[in-house]
């Protein structure tokens, strides 16, 4: 099905499910970051602003994902370590936890997979040339989210696709065939409600869709599946590390090792410097 037609679909499936806007506070405090003459005191008090926003912020950025070896203890310290591309990062994260779908129970676990991965894919990008670090975190932060929305929508989403996708193999045929949309689809919809840039936005659409290697026509579509490419690696490298099953990793890796230019042994050792990473070491 063709992506608008995939798009207005959702939409129809959705109708009813309230898709949360961006914060304000966040939007302009990312506006802010990406000024040529960005002022770190504004971007501070914006945040201290949002109470929703600074004390989450503070209990992510003392978490093991970001591996400062202090403390912080305010905004002000915080943006200061972390430095103003790791704090819109940063507040990206704690504004989806705290506005998709935050009544739903057990989303904890979700959420902690969502920032390792993007995690991963920061470090991944890093060694791509070429390659935004701050992007590669946004895209593969965001790829999911329509699981929530999903989630919130359908109760039983979760017992049906595990079940069905163990028979199928495919993720996006199971929820087609439930629900009539994926979550990657909902996803897209998601990001550009959060005004996510053009490519992000389709990068997050075809993240399952392994054919889109095949019709690279331009920059734009070479962008896109650098994305895809590094949120397919982080998400077998933080699955490896949580001992969880990857089964699709096996039709993705030639795709992603080619298009990324690693050779098996740079990819292996990448995997083990992330997965310490992970461990906090």
């Amino acid at each position: 099905m063709h992506a608008e037609s995939d798009t207005k679909a959702a939409e129809q499936v959705l109708n009813g499910i309230h898709l949360p806007p961006c914060p304000t506070s966040l939007l302009a405090a990312m506006k802010e970051a990406r000024s040529p003459d960005a002022d770190m005191g504004r971007i501070v008090r914006l945040i201290g602003q949002d109470v929703g926003l600074s004390a989450p912020m503070l209990k992510l950025a003392n978490s093991p994902y970001f591996g400062l070896r202090n403390k912080v203890s305010s905004v002000q310290q915080a943006v200061a370590v972390l430095g103003l591309r790791n704090t819109v990062n940063l507040l990206s994260n704690v504004a989806l936890r705290a506005n998709v779908m935050p009544n739903l129970t057990g989303m904890d676990e979700f959420w902690d997979r969502s920032s390792m991965t993007a995690l991963a894919a920061s470090r991944i990008a890093a060694q791509v040339p070429g390659m935004s670090c701050d992007d590669a975190y946004t895209v593969s932060l965001f790829h999911d989210c329509g699981v929530p929305v999903l989630m919130q929508k359908y109760p039983d989403y979760l017992k049906n696709v595990d079940e069905m996708s163990r028979i199928s193999g495919n993720t996006c045929e199971t929820e087609n065939a439930c629900y009539s949309t994926t979550h990657a689809v909902v996803g897209n919809l998601l990001a550009r409600n959060w005004l996510l840039p053009q490519n992000m936005c389709r990068a997050i659409l075809h993240h399952h869709d392994h054919t889109i290697f095949s019709s690279i026509t331009d920059q734009a579509s070479i962008e896109i599946c650098s994305w895809i490419s590094i949120v397919q690696a982080a998400e077998y490298i933080v699955d490896s590390h949580l001992d969880l099953r990857n089964e699709g990793w096996a039709i993705w890796q030639p795709l992603v090792l080619k298009h990324l230019q690693f050779s098996g042994q740079e990819f292996d050792e990448l995997h083990s410097d992330i997965v310490a990473v992970l461990n906090g070491d």
